[in-house]
């Protein structure tokens, strides 16, 4: 068979014979929903799971209010999602001068005036308080200390709020395993020592891309929310793998957000009856493969679909090679695949994360790399550079026999490769 794969802005043609092939491995598309402000205004009243927000309401008689929206770094189309929100809370009595909006930057940097205004809308950002969480605020709200150990610091605006709600989106993420629901909190509007703490457990067993159940890092954002600092209600959004809108889940922060991960699970996970010896992949051209520390994704999931001892053959141009200064000078301290996964185990530093991600890797297959980037520049990834297309082939040929097994993945970094349990 003949492939075409995305590499920068060309494209790179493989031409893979029948036999070697288990399957092309692409997500499947979804049907993106009509009407978003309808959605939105039906769920409010008709929630995925638990009490609309009119009982809510009632309950709470909440005088103040603090949504959690994402920044600029999320696709969510928060612009659409916020004004039905705001008009049901209104209608229920909720003035709009106790309603602050609260963008869950996390350890980002703030957005502008401009960014925040195109993320909340004009008119929304005109009408209401609309402020950027500060994870370096000195009045940070101490919550407790989790059963970790970990000390709950939240946002002022969020932590004094009546009522907390939190419009967010269903992804795919490194070790929290799903952004969405809980996230909105933890790290959403987080202090930055109780975010790092978090994820400095990316390295405990059981914490992964798309896994949630006995994940420590993930239970450790559900306890904050479910004992500390709960969230009311939330609306997040779920996207097939073309970015279409295919579902929103509203209503309880857990119930809500995990039926949002079956429907996210429909249409961006490809299941494999087995592994293969050999996957092609691509981190899906420009700009998703401009650098090692963005392309890495797409390498973390195909890598699901090898076997130990197996080979990922990497299409990934890296005009700009490792992207991350933190990550490129550990790269660069040459600590090999044992010293890099100790010194990272041994002193969490985030952007050394991805070299962590990578040795982690190269001890269970080969990584052949095919990129812009020089031999030195591959083999400090741990990645074996390859030279030419036209050895690539033979080299797996030669490595596991003529009858070598292969899946080919074109889109790698929206697509998650799951075998059939």
């Amino acid at each position: 068979m003949k492939t075409k794969l995305k590499w920068g802005r060309e494209d790179i043609f493989l031409s893979i014979p029948d036999k070697n092939v288990l399957a092309v491995l692409e997500p499947s598309g979804g049907e993106p929903v009509a009407d978003l402000a309808a959605e939105v205004a039906g769920l409010v009243k008709r929630p995925t799971a638990g009490p609309s927000l009119e009982e809510i309401v009632s309950t709470h008689k909440p005088e103040t209010a603090a949504i959690i929206v994402n920044d600029m770094t999320r696709s969510t189309p928060t612009a659409e999602m916020l004004p039905p929100l705001l008009e049901e809370l209104e209608r229920l009595g909720v003035p709009s001068s106790g309603i602050a909006i609260v963008v869950a930057t996390g350890t980002h940097r703030p957005m502008s005036d401009d960014e925040t205004r195109q993320t909340v809308g004009d008119a929304v950002f005109s009408k209401y308080r609309v402020e950027n969480h500060d994870c370096d605020s000195p009045d940070l709200v101490d919550m407790g200390t989790l059963s970790t150990g970990n000390r709950l610091m939240i946002n002022r605006t969020v932590a004094e709020a009546d009522l907390r709600l939190a419009i967010g989106e269903v992804l795919l993420h490194y070790y929290a395993g799903f952004a969405g629901g809980r996230k909105s909190i933890l790290p959403g509007v987080a202090g930055r020592e109780t975010v790092m703490t978090n994820h400095r457990m990316m390295t405990a067993p059981g914490v992964g891309i798309g896994i949630v159940d006995g994940n420590v890092l993930s239970e450790e954002m559900v306890e904050a929310v479910r004992d500390f600092c709960p969230l009311h209600f939330i609306l997040n959004c779920v996207s097939d793998s073309s970015k279409h809108i295919v579902r929103v889940v509203g209503g309880h922060w857990y119930d809500a957000w995990r039926e949002g991960i079956v429907t996210f699970r429909k249409f961006n996970f490809a299941p494999i009856a087995k592994k293969a010896d050999v996957v092609f992949l691509s981190a899906g051209g420009f700009p998703k493969d401009i650098n090692m520390y963005q392309a890495h994704k797409a390498l973390y999931m195909a890598s699901r679909a090898v076997r130990p001892g197996g080979t990922l053959v990497f299409f990934a141009e890296l005009a700009e090679g490792y992207g991350h200064k933190v990550f490129e000078e550990w790269a660069k301290r040459r600590l090999g695949i044992d010293g890099a996964i100790e010194a990272f185990e041994a002193d969490f530093r985030f952007g050394a994360h991805k070299l962590y991600y990578l040795a982690r890797l190269a001890k269970e297959c080969t990584i052949l790399l095919y990129s812009r980037s020089g031999r030195e520049d591959s083999e400090l990834m741990f990645c074996e550079k390859a030279e030419s297309l036209a050895d690539i082939l033979p080299s797996l040929a030669e490595k596991y026999g003529e009858n070598f097994t292969s899946y080919v993945i074109p889109q790698g970094g929206i697509v998650l490769p799951m075998e059939d349990a």
